[in-house]
């Protein structure tokens, strides 16, 4: 039965991931330290680039069989991708091109700490022009009830109502969120957590993984260097 390791990097998370996956597929979630959290800049999205590298490094040597990037900021994918030979799924950029066979736009429905990260990755990817709109709504991860959820869904009726969006991209890991969203909505919406789970078990069943002319593998590898930079983070960051 196939491993996916799910890294979560800013945090929450849905707490059940078992209806995600069709297979015997076996699901282990693993959060990077909360001491490297931020996500508001540049300066932040380098060590959480560097935090998920150190979690998911050594995912081949620990018998996973894919990696699921499950925040919309697809931090340390290009690295990870580099360094695995097995496939590396990043929600970001999964859910930006899935939303594109579902209908002609797309809006991001981002909490407002990663707003910055979600348009930069929109144009990073060539997306703009498909790209209706990036909206933040200020709700914390994981509430999903309440002022929560009313926030969320005044921002995401303004993507289909204002923006013309046709597919919503939630860039949020609550539980739920997105399915509490559809309910009341004309337009999809995606969860980009569960679809990396999804894209996953596709991938290994057709025996694909990440292009090594895109990735190519490091000259030199270093996991003691990166884990040593990670742990070195921490101990600042707890001061």
């Amino acid at each position: 039965m196939p491993r996916l390791l799910m890294i979560l990097a800013v945090g929450g998370g849905p707490a059940d991931l078992g209806s995600a996956v069709d297979s015997d597929a076996i699901v282990t979630i693993r959060r990077t330290d909360a001491a490297l959290a931020g996500f508001a800049s540049a300066h932040d999205w380098t060590l959480a680039d560097l935090a998920v590298l150190a979690a998911g490094q050594g995912a081949e040597s620990e018998g996973f069989d894919a990696v699921c990037l499950g925040d919309f900021g697809d931090y340390g994918a290009g690295a990870l991708r580099s360094v695995l030979r097995v496939p590396v799924v990043a929600a970001g950029r999964s859910a930006m091109l899935h939303a594109l066979t579902l209908g002609s736009r797309f809006s991001v429905l981002v909490p407002a700490a990663g707003y910055t990260r979600a348009k930069k990755l929109v144009t990073e990817y060539g997306l703009a022009a498909q790209c209706a709109s990036v909206r933040a709504f200020p709700a914390a991860e994981g509430e999903q009830s309440g002022p929560a959820f009313a926030a969320a869904l005044t921002a995401a009726k303004a993507c289909v109502e204002e923006d013309g969006a046709d597919v919503l991209c939630l860039a949020s890991t609550g539980d739920d969120l997105a399915a509490q969203l559809a309910a009341e909505l004309p337009v999809p919406v995606i969860d980009p957590a569960r679809l990396t789970l999804k894209l996953a078990e596709s991938f290994l069943g057709l025996g694909l993984s990440q292009s090594r002319r895109s990735w190519p593998e490091p000259q030199v590898r270093k996991p003691e260097l990166v884990e040593a930079l990670v742990a070195a983070a921490r101990r600042v960051g707890a001061r």
